[in-house]
């Protein structure tokens, strides 16, 4: 079959509109929300893909994954490409499947509390809709207006809006449709939706996810508060956390966040650091609970109800709004227990001062009283050796943050040199066994979560 009469079966499948062999288009599925300069792209060997195909359906995806599998084309799977991990990145070209025609939110069930939609819905539609019902979902990611569904599970979904409350996106799946490596479609229960939370869509194609739903909020009631330095603050945090108050979101901001922020003309405070802490349910709950955590809290440190007030209405684009400053910006992902965090701050501050780059922090409770640490730094992409130096200096933050007992949070193509240091080998070997079996010929998504394709002059020193 030649190139053309693959084309012509894509269009068979989807329609001409949903099939794209331009240039132009295809540049824009060659990076994720993190810049990629084409030096990298020259570094790495990343090949282009040569068809862009949109379905809309399990059985267009099928369709297409068996032409795929038939011709040996390699396949990648994407979505919003909020992330900046290079999960989506299709390294060895072939075929991108864009799922965001796969939208819809095929079910709503109030009496039985659950909700079936596609993958490529966003967060923010799928809650409105739900809103309208008097329902909401237990966990979302702060790239709530970005970030899909199918995203959020493919890269772990631990921490977000709702997770130290909720708990992880993984316990609220209650099946999930998949479309595996072979183009075989199967409905996939709990506890073995697990194997697909995280994996970024190596295992296959998530084309339908079930999920748990909850009562819409009664109350939301956002806080604010500041600190001088991060050690007393995750002291006051783990205290509230021992008194079995569950926050329903807590996000703090270092002083070079606010900052950053300020040049943009927002107004910050005066704190070193800025902590948004946000409760929900009922009132008369949230009372007992506000009246503990002023006690946990040191006197004097509550901000003003507005400063509160604004930080919750931007807590989907608190993240993003800094990069105005950059052009580009470097976001760095980490997961790790809250005893630990200020020790990675503070080396994270250090490395900083050595090597004369400013970078900024930004933290989000997660699940189990863990935090997504998220240390960035604004640089250009156009600058190609400049942003190479920037990049490989990332590399020593996660190196460093490993060391202490930090975890990358989403592999993609940037975390796999830490492999061995995220996975045990034993672990590693029944990863790369179960992607040997679900997909013999390494075709879907290949490069990521099991291996490591870090050229040697872009490899990051050992933790």
């Amino acid at each position: 079959m030649s190139e053309s009469e693959l084309v012509k079966e894509f269009i068979s499948i989807c329609g001409i509109d949903n099939i794209s062999t331009n240039e132009m288009d295809i540049v824009a599925y060659t990076s994720d929300l993190a810049s990629l300069p084409p030096l990298i792209k020259q570094v790495y060997k990343i090949k282009s893909p040569k068809y862009v195909v949109r379905p809309s359906t399990t059985e267009q995806v099928s369709k297409i994954i068996k032409l795929a599998v038939e011709r040996n084309i390699p396949f990648t799977s994407r979505a919003g490409a909020s992330s900046g991990s290079g999960a989506i990145i299709p390294i060895d070209g072939g075929i991108v499947l864009d799922l965001t025609q796969m939208q819809k939110i095929l079910k709503i069930d109030e009496n039985l509390l659950q909700a079936t939609v596609q993958p490529g819905i966003t967060w923010a539609k799928f809650n409105f809709q739900l809103n309208k019902a008097g329902l909401m979902v237990g966990v979302h990611p702060s790239s709530s207006p970005s970030a899909t569904v199918g995203g959020f599970i493919s890269t772990g979904g631990y921490a977000g809006i709702g997770a130290p409350k909720y708990g992880a996106i993984a316990q609220q799946i209650q099946k999930l449709k998949v479309v595996f490596p072979t183009g075989e479609v199967l409905d996939v229960y709990p506890p073995f939706t697990s194997l697909f939370t995280g994996a970024e869509g190596t295992l296959g194609v998530i084309t339908e996810i079930t999920m748990r739903l909850y009562p819409l909020s009664q109350s939301i009631f956002p806080l604010a508060f500041g600190f001088s330095d991060i050690s007393s603050f995750i002291s006051s945090l783990d205290t509230t956390l021992k008194d079995e108050i569950r926050p329903y979101h807590v996000m703090v901001l270092d002083r070079h966040f606010l900052d950053v922020s300020k040049s943009l003309g927002m107004d910050v405070p005066k704190d070193e650091l800025l902590v948004l802490f946000t409760l929900e349910g009922p009132e008369s709950l949230i009372e007992v609970d506000l009246a503990n955590i002023r006690t946990s809290f040191p006197e004097g440190s509550e901000l003003s109800k507005n400063i509160a007030k604004e930080g919750w209405e931007r807590r989907f684009s608190a993240e993003l709004f800094i990069k105005r400053a950059g052009p580009s910006l470097i976001l760095i992902e980490i997961g790790a227990p809250l005893k630990i965090v200020p020790q990675i701050y503070k080396t994270f501050q250090e490395l900083g001062t050595e090597e004369k780059v400013k970078i900024g922090f930004c933290g989000i409770l997660g699940h189990g009283a863990t935090m997504l640490c998220m240390p960035f730094i604004l640089t250009d992409e156009r600058k190609g050796m400049d942003y190479l130096k920037v990049l490989s200096f990332s590399r020593k933050l996660i190196s460093n943050a490993i060391k202490i007992g930090g975890v990358p949070y989403g592999i993609g193509l940037w975390g796999s040199p830490y492999l061995s240091f995220i996975y045990d080998q034993e672990h590693l070997k029944v990863l790369s066994a179960i992607k040997k079996s679900f997909d013999p010929k390494n075709l879907c998504n290949p490069g990521k979560i099991t291996e490591d394709r870090t050229p040697e002059q872009m490899r990051p020193p050992n933790p």
